[in-house]
């Protein structure tokens, strides 16, 4: 049994929540400094391409559904999804069984852009990975999953 399951608090490195803090900051900023650069001439700003990804796994869901997926304040969700159906790249339908909620499905504008927002995340993971072996991104990504406790789903 480890100590904090013993009630103990366990020493850690100096530092080490500030560093923490910091490295997933960074990762956080630079991944959307990338997309935004990359996505900007379309219209994009912000986690809209997230929701886009959101919406190609989802289809059907909600702007509430988003919201709680992402962490994001539903307001933003709201400003972020009419804006891409402005650009054309979902649409809502009402939903049947609660008409005061709607539905967002892709465009096939929306579903064209996919692929492409995929390729640029992967360029981003790979160019912030470039000096980790497999083995070590393997890792990486298991403790990530461990911290988050996605691991015990």
């Amino acid at each position: 049994m480890s100590d904090l399951e013993q009630g103990k608090p366990r020493e850690l490195i100096p530092h080490f929540t500030r560093e923490l803090g910091r490295a997933v900051t960074f990762l956080h900023r630079s991944r959307n400094r990338f997309m935004s650069e990359r996505l900007r001439d379309l219209g994009f700003s912000g986690a809209m391409f997230l929701i886009l990804l959101y919406i190609e796994r989802h289809p059907g869901t909600t702007q509430d559904n988003i919201a709680n997926h992402m962490f994001i304040d539903k307001c933003n969700v709201a400003r972020r999804t009419k804006k891409l159906e402005t650009l054309g790249y979902l649409y809502r339908e009402t939903d049947q069984n609660d008409r005061r909620q709607n539905n967002l499905y892709l465009t096939e504008k929306g579903r064209e852009l996919v692929p492409v927002i995929r390729s640029y995340l992967a360029q981003w993971g790979h160019s912030i990975t470039a000096s980790l072996t497999d083995e070590e991104c393997a890792s990486l990504l298991a403790l990530l999953t461990k911290m988050t406790g996605q691991d015990r789903k």
